[in-house]
């Protein structure tokens, strides 16, 4: 069984990744456990704030436990999410792709950073290098199915050629280049909402506006 962690500092960025955690969290079957840490509240707004949580999570059928915390620096939060499977956080808290790769190496389990409302229609993954991203794939493909999603490659126009077809469930979309400008025009003509970018491309993440999952490095 899968388990998923959350960040929830209050900001509405912070709201966004519970909404996209309880979703899929609901769909997986995946207990999720949240970390709620905003230095501007005290200790009763907290536990307000997680009293509403754990409403809005067994509302939408996921078993839910909260955990309040002081500080959110990276050692903490990897601490108390020992044995996720992933991590939701607000955009807000990673400041660059710097600091999304200390989570990366320190968890090393995908990072599914939140900046927007996702109504979860359509999934793309950015593949720079099948050979290396082939877990990548695969952990995709299979989530793609089980939260029965269309899924789309976006891959250079170059190596289209040379990636397998590992599954028919999974369609490619060429790219002359795979920069933040092409990404996003081609995100924009999916109408795809969430990004699985492998470890590799993390620098792009703070470019694009579509929330992302990183994928640790294999």
């Amino acid at each position: 069984m899968q388990r998923f962690t959350l960040i929830h500092d209050g900001s509405d960025q912070g709201w966004q990744a519970a909404y996209l955690a309880f979703h899929v969290a609901a769909q997986l079957g995946a207990p999720l456990l949240v970390l709620l840490a905003d230095p501007a509240a005290d200790s009763e707004t907290l536990v307000q704030r997680a009293t509403q949580i754990e409403v809005g999570g067994r509302a939408a059928g996921v078993a839910i436990g909260t955990r309040l915390m002081t500080d959110f620096s990276v050692d903490v939060v990897t601490k108390n999410a020992s044995g996720s499977d992933g991590l939701f956080i607000p955009r807000r808290l990673i400041p660059d792709w710097k600091s999304a790769l200390q989570y990366l190496e320190a968890f090393s389990h995908p990072l599914w950073i939140v900046s927007t409302e996702s109504e979860m229609h359509k999934m793309a993954i950015l593949v720079d290098d099948f050979a290396a991203n082939e877990t990548l794939v695969n952990h995709t493909v299979t989530l793609a199915r089980r939260l029965q999603q269309s899924l789309t490659g976006l891959v250079r126009v170059n190596e289209l050629a040379s990636i397998p077809r590992v599954d028919a469930s999974i369609a490619w979309m060429s790219l002359p280049v795979l920069t933040p400008a092409e990404i996003t025009v081609a995100i924009q003509q999916l109408e795809a909402d969430l990004l699985f970018v492998p470890a590799s491309g993390v620098s792009l993440v703070n470019e694009l506006s579509i929330n992302c999952v990183v994928y640790p490095a294999v």
